[in-house]
């Protein structure tokens, strides 16, 4: 994975205290998939949306924010970007 980018018409939402990701489309919100992701997670989807789209990139602001291992920041967001890919919510 080079580039990383969202899948168009998905959209993070924040509802409560949780946040989840979600298909909108033509305005409409398709609720039959709904990814449910921690604070992190949606601190890292959020810096994706934002521009950050190099696994480099992700893991030198992961490491920033949140004072974690070069090392483990990456292999966390490797695992959770290919996820994402799984699912078809970014490519």
């Amino acid at each position: 994975m080079n580039k990383i980018e969202i899948r168009k018409g998905i959209q993070l939402r924040k509802i409560g205290n949780r946040y989840m990701i979600v298909d909108a489309c033509a305005g409409n919100v398709n609720m039959s998939k709904v990814y449910s992701l921690n604070q992190t997670a949606a601190w890292i989807w959020q810096c994706v949306a934002d521009g950050c789209t190099t696994l480099d990139e992700l893991t030198e602001r992961l490491c920033q924010e949140y004072k974690v291992d070069a090392e483990v920041a990456r292999r966390d967001l490797e695992k959770q970007l290919a996820d994402w890919q799984a699912f078809g919510l970014i490519g």
